[in-house]
């Protein structure tokens, strides 16, 4: 009897396997396979990551790189939360600042929602044809952004990934957090509670958060996790997060809502828990949503620049595709500020 050929496809060797047998990261991988300079790796990792890829047969993955040489004049603009896109203020202001330098290239531009387990980005670009990605609500550790640095494909990420190469533009949450409970601390807000807009996966809810607990530990307050709730970026979670709050005893004097969409969710179930707003309880935002500043009260916010970061990642991303830009990867950081308004009030230290 004819010998059975066996037709099962052994897997590539990915830069993960790389990096688990080097025991390094996969962005240590990608910096060491690609040379890139200014990295402070020392050579020892450098030659165990160098010798286990040529141990493991490690070779680049040629189809990626191929994609970035394909031009549909298309950018894609993945976002990394898929149920609340197109109620998103934030998000439509984006698209807003993006359209002008899209139109003006005679590029498309494809939205596409993505959620955490969807499948690589590469892979998405492929088949929807782009040619480039503006990247919200990234994440450090998602091992999609490590392909597209191995393939080199052009992407803007709107958020700070410090150990990521590639092009970057953000605001800097982590201060203007730090800020925004400053401003409170300084209205006499002791007890200060905050519920994150997403999970701390999300590298911008991880930065607000930082910084909230950086402005509290720089007055010397504590630094209480049971004043804190994690949203999910809907008016929903904040709703439930805030009546959770409102049974903390004793109860805040002041909620930090990681954007404008959760803090509208808090506002309302302050009111249907009969507290007045800012009588009762201050709660600040954050975004600048166009609504917030006709609420009642008016929300206390910071206003960041969603245009402006749209508009910047587009021309960047254009850039990135006609080779204006330098091969380092640009970040470009733009300012955000505290639009006060309505919704606070100072405090006297017997009130605390």
């Amino acid at each position: 009897m004819p010998r059975q050929r066996n037709h099962v496809k052994q897997r590539r060797v990915s830069a993960e396997d790389v990096a688990q047998a080097a025991g390094v990261s996969r962005t240590t991988v990608s910096f060491v396979l690609n040379n890139t300079p200014g990295k402070n790796i020392s050579e020892a990792t450098r030659q165990r990551v160098l010798s286990e890829a040529s141990r493991l047969g490690y070779t680049p993955n040629e189809d990626a790189r191929r994609l970035a040489m394909v031009r549909h004049n298309t950018i894609g603009l993945y976002i990394c939360h898929s149920q609340f896109v197109y109620t998103d203020a934030f998000i439509v202001r984006t698209v807003e600042g993006m359209a002008q330098t899209i139109n003006r290239n005679r590029a498309r531009l494809l939205i596409h929602p993505l959620t955490l387990t969807e499948e690589s980005y590469l892979s998405l670009a492929r088949h929807d044809g782009v040619d480039g990605i503006v990247l919200i609500n990234a994440h450090e550790n998602d091992p999609a952004l490590t392909d597209l640095v191995e393939a080199r494909f052009p992407v803007v990420a709107m958020d700070h990934l410090p150990d990521v190469l590639i092009d970057q533009v953000y605001v800097d949450n982590t201060a203007a957090a730090r800020e925004l409970i400053t401003y409170l601390i300084d209205l006499g807000h002791r007890r200060i509670a905050m519920i994150t807009h997403a999970s701390l996966v999300y590298a911008a809810s991880q930065a607000r958060h930082l910084g909230y607990r950086d402005a509290l530990a720089a007055a010397g307050l504590d630094v209480n996790d049971a004043l804190v709730r994690y949203g999910d970026f809907s008016e929903r979670s904040g709703y439930a997060a805030m009546m959770e709050l409102l049974e903390t005893e004793p109860r805040p004097t002041a909620v930090f809502a990681g954007n404008d969409v959760i803090a509208y969710g808090a506002l309302s179930a302050a009111r249907d828990a009969g507290l007045t707003v800012p009588d009762d309880i201050s709660i600040v935002g954050f975004d600048d949503d166009h609504l917030s500043r006709y609420l009642n009260p008016p929300l206390t916010t910071v206003a960041l620049p969603a245009a402006g970061m749209g508009s910047a990642a587009a021309s960047l991303i254009m850039d990135r595709l006609t080779g204006d830009t330098p091969q380092e990867p640009s970040h470009i950081v733009l300012p955000s500020h505290i639009s006060v308004r309505g919704s606070c009030r100072r405090i006297v230290p017997d009130e605390t």
